[in-house]
């Protein structure tokens, strides 16, 4: 491209990010009275809970909550409130690329702000993750508050240590307005559900491409954990409970954990939920919106993509929390702050048997590893709380529009439970991954999973996989997922100096079978990490190949048995018959299609005396425009207009610079 096309290309670009087509804009009002209707909520129960008045009273409250915090809200709540009480702390996680600062608010009785000075357990939970749902980051705030202000909180204040990132998803929620959330009643404004690289990081748990869901995983390895829980709220069908929340279900990763949560965890939380006059049921999605008799699906075994999955892969407790969006702000709100306050209680509580499961889980090294699940057949029929509906033709629109009453009705349905363990791979002894695959070292690294490298040449006899009829599916998450079938090799391979070895039996071996293992619903393999490896560059031309293949006829009985079979499939297709010809030939490279990832099932005999511990690899960091342009703003508050504009014009101006820099370096 020449100056000449760039210059009239230019306006049109310009136009292009610029401008926005009008769309029907719904006053919240007016949202909400066309949701369906909801039986009132008692509250008197958090009568002394609420404040009006006073330094600490939230956006939420101060609004009769109607309104959510704006970010600098957020954060001078927390800096004040740890200015003003000796035990919160407020450290910044995370600075984003324009100087959005992601928040770890420490609440802790006993003043312990370093993870190797808590002695008591430690419960960690994240907000606004998916940011338009944030009663979340309100409920934190006024429990927070109440914990170190309120006598009637001591007890648990002296029990637990709070570990709470009042706001995951800064660059979503900062993009507030009244058109963020279509199904759900209040606040006035919401933010939205992705991030400014359009990621959803509730799917990132296991590739940890984003710097948030990496700084949120860096507290999981900083401190050891009792319990983690996520904060979100629902999106889909009508029903009467309002506090919705599972475990990861029956999925075989952490059974003693999974047998504490039902057993110790659950009864209680549901009591104490109730006696603030809640509503409790499982977190699940509709398996058909238009038809609740058709069962619901729980969201239990979705793998290690998924925040509270994770946690499970991990062996660390974990709830997640899905409050019933149609229901008010001020009852989700509300039922958030009880549903936070009761597991803190609890953990404090069971310190004991909580880290009784944790450990028992960790030290079992688990084996077949469960690492993707299928569906309970048959389904359990089980009563599902709902509200009476029909559905009825809209003669508007000419479709059928299904219309919820408040009569409260229950039904008998599926519960469509996915977790029966689905081909679960033996745990190995090792994987040992050749240096070139930094991506994936650099993510291994990232879980905090234990890693070795070779100190000189090493041989060992090793299994890879052979991924046959390799697919590529649609975009997700800004990667191309694949698919394929895994089968196994045994050849023997020469590792050299800084490729890895990762045994299993650590603490993170089950999460690093999932990783590794290509069926692993959040296999590295999944997410496209080694697509390149998932083809060939050699190529044989028609004039050589056909020769050469009537040659391997003629020399191989072999060949001649194989291809008397095959070509009665193969038909004409010249194209086909070549490359089967091609694939038995020593011209073809046999690395393709091959995992990287080589499996030892036994120690082997030699070769770890070569191994030394991991070392991170120090990388090149170049300062970019772009960092010196983020560097206008470090004090956390949401970038002023002023230096927003500078930044814009110091960086169309290096832009433009450097295309015409390139542009005559290409001349």
């Amino acid at each position: 491209m020449n100056l000449a096309s760039f210059s009239l290309l230019a306006p049109l670009l310009i136009k292009g990010i610029t401008a926005c087509e009008e769309l029907f804009e719904v006053p919240q009002e007016v949202l909400q009275g066309l949701l369906p209707p909801v039986l009132p909520f008692n509250d008197t129960a958090y009568d002394d809970l609420i404040v009006t008045e006073g330094d600490f009273v939230t956006p939420a409250e101060a609004s009769g909550f109607t309104e959510t915090p704006t970010y600098d809200e957020i954060n001078e709540f927390y800096k004040n409130l740890a200015s003003s009480s000796e035990y919160v702390d407020v450290k910044t996680l995370l600075t984003l690329a324009h100087g959005e600062k992601i928040m770890l608010v420490t609440v802790s009785g006993e003043k312990a702000f370093k993870a190797e000075d808590m002695t008591k357990p430690i419960v960690y939970m994240t907000a606004g993750i998916h940011s338009g749902e944030s009663m979340g980051i309100s409920a934190g705030m006024m429990l927070i508050r109440n914990l170190v202000t309120m006598e009637a909180y001591s007890e648990v204040l002296e029990n637990v240590n709070f570990l709470f990132v009042p706001l995951f998803n800064v660059q979503g929620y900062l993009r507030q307005s009244a058109d963020g959330r279509i199904n759900q009643h209040g606040p006035n404004t919401s933010g939205r559900r992705a991030n400014s690289l359009w990621n959803n990081l509730n799917r990132d748990f296991g590739k940890l491409d984003t710097p948030e869901v990496r700084a949120i995983v860096s507290v999981m390895n900083d401190y050891d954990l009792s319990f983690y829980a996520d904060l979100h709220s629902t999106d889909g069908m009508m029903y009467q409970a309002d506090v919705e929340y599972c475990d990861n279900g029956n999925s075989g990763l952490s059974p003693s954990i999974f047998k504490w949560l039902r057993e110790e965890m659950q009864p209680e939380l549901d009591s104490f939920l109730e006696s603030y006059n809640h509503k409790t049921s499982v977190c699940i999605d509709a398996n058909d919106p238009m038809d609740p008799t058709a069962g619901y699906y729980p969201y239990f075994s979705d793998g290690a993509a998924y925040s509270t999955n994770y946690a499970d892969h991990r062996h660390i407790p974990a709830y997640l929390l899905e409050i019933h969006a149609p229901k008010p702000f001020k009852q989700r709100v509300l039922g958030a702050y009880s549903w936070v306050a009761g597991i803190l209680k609890i953990v404090g509580e069971k310190a004991d048997s909580v880290r009784e499961a944790i450990e028992t889980d960790r030290s079992a090294l688990i084996s077949p590893v469960p690492i993707a699940w299928d569906y309970v057949d048959p389904a359990p029929i089980v009563d599902f709380d709902i509200y009476n509906y029909s559905v009825v033709m809209n003669e508007v629109l000419g479709i059928e529009q299904i219309i919820y009453t408040d009569v409260p009705v229950t039904i008998q349905v599926e519960q469509s439970e996915r977790t029966v363990p689905l081909d679960p791979p033996v745990r190995p002894y090792a994987y040992v991954i050749p240096g070139v695959w930094s991506e994936v070292i650099e993510r291994l690294y990232l879980h905090g999973i234990e890693m070795h490298t070779f100190t000189e040449d090493t041989t060992f006899e090793v299994t890879n996989y052979r991924i046959e009829d390799f697919e590529v599916g649609g975009n997700r998450e800004g990667r191309m997922s694949t698919s394929g079938t895994p089968v196994p090799e045994v050849c023997t391979r020469t590792y050299k100096k800084d490729d890895v070895f990762i045994r299993t039996d650590q603490p993170l071996g089950t999460l690093a079978v999932a990783l590794l293992e290509p069926s692993g619903e959040s296999s590295f393999f999944y997410w496209g990490f080694f697509n390149s490896k998932m083809s060939t560059h050699e190529y044989p031309e028609n004039y050589i190949m056909v020769p050469l293949a009537e040659y391997m006829l003629n020399e191989s009985a072999t060949i001649r048995a194989e291809w008397e079979e095959y070509k009665t499939t193969i038909g004409n297709d010249t194209s086909g018959v070549l490359d089967w010809f091609f694939r038995r030939s020593a011209f073809y490279d046999t690395e393709a299609y091959v995992l990287d990832i080589g499996i030892l099932y036994d120690a082997p005999s030699t070769g770890e005396e070569n191994l030394t511990p991991y070392q991170e690899a120090i990388t090149c960091v170049t300062t970019s425009m772009e960092d010196i342009a983020n560097s206008i703003e470090s004090d956390g508050s949401a970038p002023p207009e002023s230096s927003g504009a500078v930044r814009g014009f110091f960086l169309l101006g290096w832009s433009v610079l450097h295309a015409i820099m390139t542009m005559v370096m290409m001349k």
